[in-house]
C-alpha cells in the first residue's frame, strides 16, 4: 500500500487511546538530548539564508535517522501532546520538523513553527492535527501551496472525500469528511522538463487510489549533482531510516505524485 500511510497513524492512535497517559509520558518528552540536538542544528543553520538551502541542510541532518512510527501522542480518547523527537521520525514528522527548523532560529521559535506546521491554527489537539498531506494547503495557516497543476498538461484531478472509508465509515472518529480535489501526475510524465519545475525543498506526496486518503507517503525533493532525489523517512525493510532515493526510481509502479511548495513564512 505505502510506507507511511494514514491507516498506520489511525491504528497507532487507537492503540494509544487504550494506554494510560502516565504510561505514554516518556514518548512525549522533549528530552535534554533532543534539546541539545536542536541547538546543534539551529547553530549550523544560522549562516544559511536562502530558504531552499536551509531546507536542504536541515533535512540532510536527518539522513540515517531511524524510522519510528507512533511517536505522536493523541487520539479520540487521549489528550494530544506536542512531541519533539530527533531520535526517530516517520514520513510526516520528518517533513514537519524540517519545516519548523527552516523557519526558526532558536528553541522557542522552533516550537512555535512546529505547532503551526503540525496543527490547524497552531492548536495542539488531535482533531486539529493535519492528518492529511493536503491539509498543508487547505488549513490555516497554510504550510504550502499546491503546484502540481503547473507541472504538466497531463495532470489529473480526482475528487476525494478525505476521511471517508470505502465501507462508509471514517478513518478518524470525530473528524469531518473533507471533500477535496487532488491533483496528481503519473510517474511516466516526470520528464526532465517537469523535474526542472520541482525545487529543492518541495514536498512530494505519493498519491493513492484508496478511498478517503490523499497520499500514502511523503518526503522532500532535493537536487544533487543534477539528479532529483526523494529524501524520506522510509519504513521499507531495506531502509528503516531517512534516505535519499532518485525520485524517478522511487515513483516506478506508483499511481502518481503531487508537489507542494512550502511557504517561506510561518
Amino acid at each position: 500500500m505505502g510506507e507511511c500511510g494514514l491507516w498506520k497513524r489511525v491504528a497507532m492512535a487507537a492503540f494509544a487511546a487504550l494506554v494510560p497517559l502516565s504510561a505514554q509520558a516518556a514518548e512525549g518528552r522533549f528530552s535534554a538530548e533532543d534539546q541539545a540536538r536542536l541547538a546543534v542544528i539551529e547553530r549550523q543553520l544560522v549562516p544559511v539564508r536562502p530558504f531552499a538551502e536551509r531546507v536542504a541542510l536541515a533535512s540532510a541532518m536527518f539522513l540515517g535517522t531511524p524510522y519510528r512510527a507512533n511517536t505522536l501522542i493523541g487520539g479520540p480518547e487521549t489528550a494530544e501532546a506536542l512531541v519533539v523527537r530527533f531520535d526517530g521520525v516517520d514520513c510526516y514528522t520528518f517533513v514537519d520538523m524540517v519545516r519548523a527548523l527552516t523557519l526558526s532560529e532558536n528553541e522557542a521559535g522552533f516550537i512555535r513553527a512546529l505547532e503551526k506546521t503540525r496543527y490547524h491554527n497552531g492548536h495542539v489537539a488531535y482533531l486539529d492535527r493535519r492528518h492529511f498531506l493536503t491539509d498543508w494547503v487547505a488549513l490555516t495557516p497554510q504550510n504550502a501551496r499546491d503546484i502540481t497543476r503547473a507541472l504538466s498538461p497531463h495532470v489529473v484531478v480526482t475528487h476525494k472525500d478525505l476521511n471517508r472509508r470505502a465501507d462508509g465509515g471514517v478513518y478518524i472518529q470525530g473528524l469531518p469528511v473533507h471533500p477535496r480535489e487532488i491533483a496528481h501526475l503519473a510517474p511516466e510524465f516526470l520528464t526532465p522538463e517537469v523535474a526542472a519545475k520541482i525545487h529543492t525543498g518541495d514536498v512530494i506526496g505519493i498519491y493513492t487510489k484508496l478511498d478517503g486518503l490523499d497520499v500514502t507517503h511523503t518526503g522532500l525533493a532535493v537536487w544533487k549533482d543534477g539528479v532529483l532525489y526523494f529524501r524520506n523517512a522510509s519504513s521499507l525493510k531495506a531502509n528503516m531510516k531517512v534516505v535519499d532515493t532518485p525520485l524517478a526510481a522511487y515513483l516506478a509502479g506508483k499511481p502518481g505524485f503531487l508537489v507542494l511548495r512550502m511557504m517561506e513564512a510561518g
